[in-house]
């Protein structure tokens, strides 16, 4: 009898642990609570996997994931991490049941740019535009693989864009060659392969030469592959260095006097006098290094054997047109090579406008902003840009490379009243594509430029003053065209 009166008391608090146990577990699951808590669980999950671009609004446990994705893998990736942000038990254990997804994936990315540098140290640095997580983990799996103990570092960001299906392949070739290389880099740009370095044995650097300029089709090959220079100049870490062999001291002096009268911080001098002269060599040092003081990064260097002068790195679209116009007036007995990638420049006048809310309204808002303030400035009656006009021609650029890939841009000049009618509109559509083909120089899709000259028909002046004159006379940009892609997608447990 005890024995029953001992097994209905276990029963009982059992019984009573049951419910209260019951009770929290309903307390904690109310349709409001357990909204807040799955909702609070897929944020959480998103940030911490790195999907800065998304969020979730829950709806009982149906999630609705919003944002603007890099690309279409993302969204996938994104809608399974809600999808299991609280377990998998979907409605038994209250769990998400559903992601449901408008978001939109962002533009396509142009230029779509890949580069890989291997260090001197070994070390590699993977950045710039992917097309999937796959594919990312894929690069730095192919980069460890030949780091040995160096390290890789991962700076790559999902984008739409990718120009060709063998995106991936040729991205591990070129991984593949940069490898064999002592030091060096690779960049993939649109359907562009461009790999510069350096390697000791000959044979090696003809073979990844040939390589590289016998890519498949739609891809094709830049390289430019080098042995040890004589001299060189090189970007550090917040200094100019100068390193290698010169033949006097008057050689030294002068070239160090150079760089530190155009580079504006520290200038390491490693440069040493050995009397084994190369006539004709520094001319080109002479031309070359004020515009290379002002390069990003990269190098400059001199090898007398083989590549004679060489630039490079990354410099402003309008560093490396003036460097190659100068250059194009040395006359010494080596040859010049300019091997450089144009980068965007930071402009202030632009910062705070959302170019994602209204792509439009922002483009044209950002080059306003940028003409407001900047001029693009011609010799006197004709359609030759000054070189007063390089810092402006650099804004234009990145302000066009941040506007939606399906914006086409009106560049309109304009003149004041001085002056036939007639002429001044022929001038001003002379001075438009002055600045168009500039822009297509600088690696800009000539298919998205339109050109027009209104001459003096849209005054902004006064033309009675010379200040309503000088207002007057100025290149204008206009956003004319845009469309917009959405991909929605449903993931359900």
């Amino acid at each position: 009898m005890r024995l029953l009166d001992y097994l209905f008391g276990f029963v009982a608090l059992l019984g009573l642990v049951c419910t209260g146990w019951w009770a929290v577990y309903q307390s904690a699951n109310t349709p409001v609570n357990l909204q807040a808590r799955l909702e609070a669980n897929a944020n959480a999950a998103l940030t911490e996997q790195g999907f800065d671009w998304a969020g979730v609004r829950m709806h009982g446990q149906r999630a609705e994931l919003t944002g603007k994705a890099p690309s279409i893998d993302a969204i996938e990736a994104a809608a399974e991490t809600v999808l299991t942000s609280s377990g998998t038990g979907g409605i038994l254990l209250g769990g998400v049941t559903m992601v449901q997804s408008g978001v939109g994936t962002a533009p396509p990315v142009s230029p779509y740019v890949w580069r890989a540098i291997k260090t001197h140290s070994g070390n590699y640095i993977l950045i710039g535009h992917v097309p999937s997580r796959t594919i990312r983990a894929d690069l730095m799996r192919e980069a460890t693989s030949h780091a040995g103990d160096a390290t890789v570092e991962d700076h790559m960001q999902l984008a739409n864009g990718a120009p060709a299906a063998n995106w991936q392949g040729m991205a591990r070739l070129a991984l593949q060659r940069l490898a064999e290389l002592d030091s060096g880099e690779v960049r993939l740009q649109d359907k562009t392969v461009r790999l510069r370095g350096i390697s000791m044995d000959t044979g090696t650097r003809a073979r990844i030469s040939a390589d590289i300029a016998n890519v498949t089709a739609p891809f094709r090959g830049e390289p430019f592959l080098r042995g040890p220079a004589l001299w060189s100049a090189a970007h550090g870490e917040g200094e100019l260095v100068l390193s290698g062999k010169v033949a006097t001291e008057a050689e030294r002096e002068e070239i160090l006097a150079i760089a530190k009268q155009y580079y504006a911080r520290s200038v390491r001098d490693e440069m040493q006098v050995v009397g084994d002269p190369h006539p004709g060599w520094l001319e080109g040092v002479r031309v070359g290094l004020p515009h290379f003081a002002h390069f990003h990064s990269g190098e400059m260097a001199f090898d007398p054997a083989e590549t004679g002068l060489s630039f490079e790195g990354e410099a402003s679209g309008s560093t490396i047109a003036y460097l190659q116009q100068d250059l194009a007036t040395v006359s010494g007995p080596y040859p010049v090579t300019v091997f450089t990638d144009t980068v965007q420049v930071d402009v202030d006048e632009i910062r705070g406008i959302d170019f994602d809310a209204d792509p439009v309204a922002a483009c044209q808002k950002a080059f306003d902003a940028v003409m407001e303030t900047n001029k693009v400035n011609f010799e006197t009656g004709l359609a030759n840009i000054t070189r007063e006009s390089g810092q402006t021609l650099d804004k234009v650029m990145t302000v066009s490379q941040r506007c939606a890939p399906e914006l086409v841009f009106e560049v309109s000049g304009h003149t004041d009243a001085t002056g036939a009618r007639d002429a001044n509109i022929a001038l001003s559509e002379a001075r438009a594509r002055a600045v168009r083909d500039y822009m297509v120089s600088a690696g800009f899709s000539p298919s998205r430029l339109t050109v027009i000259g209104y001459g003096p028909d849209e005054a902004v002046q006064s033309n009675d003053t010379e200040d309503g004159r000088a207002k007057n006379r100025r290149i204008g940009f206009k956003a004319v065209s845009y469309t917009h892609l959405t991909l929605p997608t449903n993931r359900e447990v």
